[in-house]
C-alpha cells in the first residue's frame, strides 16, 4: 500500500513537471503569437497560459522535494523562451530571471519548513513576488528582443478615435466651433461633414439677411401693418431664393473640392469624400504619433527609443496585473491541494521537531 501511494506521488509530480514544460512553450509562443501574428489573441491567451504556468509552478515547488529538480525544471522553462527571442540580451535576463527565481523556490522551501501548520497562501505569498519579477523581466525581454527591429507602424497601437472617444471628441471641438457638434455621428462621411458646415453657415447667412430685409421694409414703409410687412419680406426672400437657386448646386460642388483638398492636406493623403471622418480622425491621431515616437525609425532602427518604451510599459502593465491575479492562482493551488488530501494523493503528517528559542529567565 505504501509502495502504491508512494508510485502515485511520483507519478504526479513527473506530471506537474511535464505539464509546466508544455505549458510554458505554450505561454512563450502566445507571446510570440502576439506580436507577430495579426489579430490574435494580446492578452486573453498570454493571461490563460502564465496563468496555468504559475499554478503549475508553485505546485511542483510545494510537492517536490530535491531542489536539484526544481533547479532543472525552472531553467528549462525560461529557455523554452529562446527559440522565439534568441540574442545574447534575452540570455542574459534569462539567466538574471533564473537566479530571482531560485531566491523565490528558497523562500517558499524555508516558509514551509518553518510552519508549525501547513500555511500554502502564507509561504507561496512569500516568494511570489520574486517569481512574479522573474516572469515578468522574461516576458519583457522577449517582447523587447522581438519588436525592436520592427518598423514603428507595427509597434504602435492603432487608435479608432469614433471608438475611443465615445462623443469626447465632438464636445471637444464642438466648444472651440460649433459647426464640429455633429462630428462623431455614425457614418458621417467628409462630404457630408462639409455640406454640414456649409449649411451651418448658410443658416446664419440666412437670419443675417432676414434682418436686413425687415430694416430695409421698416426704414422704406414704416406705416405698413405686420401683415403686409410680412408679405413683402416672403416676396423678396423668395424672388432672392429664385435667383440663387441656380447657382446654389455649382456653389457646393464647389464647396466640396476645395473642403476636400483641405482635409487631404490634414491627412496626407487624397480623398474622395466617402470616407468616414472618425476614420481619417484616426489615421491622422496613429500618422501623428509614429512620427513622433518613431522619428528616428527611417534612419537607424536602432536609434529610436520607441521599442524600450513600448516594453517598460509592458513591464509596468504585467507586474501590477501579475500582483491581481496572484491571488486566483492561490486559491486555484489550495483547492487541487484540497482535491489530493481528500483523495488520499498526499497526506498532512504531523512530527516533533527542536526549535531554538531565547531563554528569559
Amino acid at each position: 500500500m505504501k509502495s502504491w501511494r508512494r508510485m502515485k506521488i511520483k507519478i504526479l509530480k513527473y506530471t506537474l513537471i511535464a505539464l509546466s514544460l508544455i505549458v510554458a512553450l505554450l505561454a512563450w509562443q502566445s507571446v510570440d503569437r502576439a506580436i507577430n501574428v495579426v489579430g490574435s489573441s494580446v492578452w486573453g491567451m498570454p493571461i490563460l497560459f502564465f496563468s496555468s504556468l504559475f499554478v503549475l509552478l508553485y505546485l511542483s515547488i510545494v510537492l517536490i522535494r530535491r531542489m536539484i529538480i526544481l533547479q532543472s525544471m525552472l531553467l528549462a522553462i525560461f529557455a523554452t523562451s529562446l527559440p522565439f527571442a534568441f540574442s545574447l540580451g534575452h540570455s542574459i535576463v534569462m539567466i538574471l530571471a533564473f537566479l530571482f527565481s531560485l531566491w523565490s523556490v528558497a523562500k517558499i522551501k524555508r516558509d514551509l519548513h518553518l510552519n508549525v501548520k501547513v500555511s500554502l497562501w502564507k509561504s507561496i505569498r512569500t516568494g511570489s513576488a520574486l517569481m512574479l519579477l522573474a516572469f515578468s523581466l522574461m516576458i519583457t525581454s522577449q517582447y523587447y528582443t522581438e519588436i525592436k527591429n520592427m518598423s514603428s507602424a507595427r509597434i504602435m497601437p492603432q487608435f479608432n478615435v469614433g471608438e475611443m472617444t465615445g462623443g469626447l471628441t465632438s464636445k471637444l471641438l464642438s466648444a472651440m466651433n460649433p459647426d464640429f457638434k455633429n462630428l462623431d455621428q455614425e457614418g458621417l462621411t467628409i462630404d457630408q461633414f462639409i455640406l454640414q458646415i456649409q449649411k451651418n453657415q448658410d443658416a446664419d447667412s440666412t437670419n443675417d439677411i432676414n434682418s436686413q430685409i425687415d430694416q430695409m421694409i421698416e426704414d422704406s414703409n414704416p406705416n405698413l401693418t405686420l401683415a403686409q410687412k410680412k408679405a413683402l419680406r416672403e416676396d423678396a426672400l423668395k424672388k432672392m431664393n429664385g435667383a440663387s437657386a441656380g447657382i446654389k448646386n455649382g456653389q457646393d460642388q464647389l464647396i466640396i473640392q476645395e473642403g476636400r483638398k483641405k482635409f487631404s492636406e490634414i491627412a496626407g493623403v487624397q480623398l474622395t469624400g466617402n470616407e468616414k471622418v472618425s476614420d481619417v480622425l484616426s489615421d491622422i491621431v496613429n500618422r501623428r504619433i509614429n512620427q513622433y515616437l518613431g522619428s528616428g525609425l527611417a534612419g537607424s532602427q536602432q536609434s529610436s527609443p520607441l521599442p524600450f518604451i513600448m516594453a517598460i510599459g509592458l513591464f509596468l502593465t504585467i507586474v501590477p496585473l501579475g500582483s491581481l491575479l496572484s491571488t486566483l492562482w492561490l486559491i486555484v493551488i489550495e483547492g487541487i491541494i484540497w482535491i489530493f488530501i481528500k483523495t488520499e494523493l498526499i497526506t498532512i503528517a504531523k512530527v516533533s521537531v527542536e526549535m531554538e528559542i531565547i531563554e528569559q529567565e
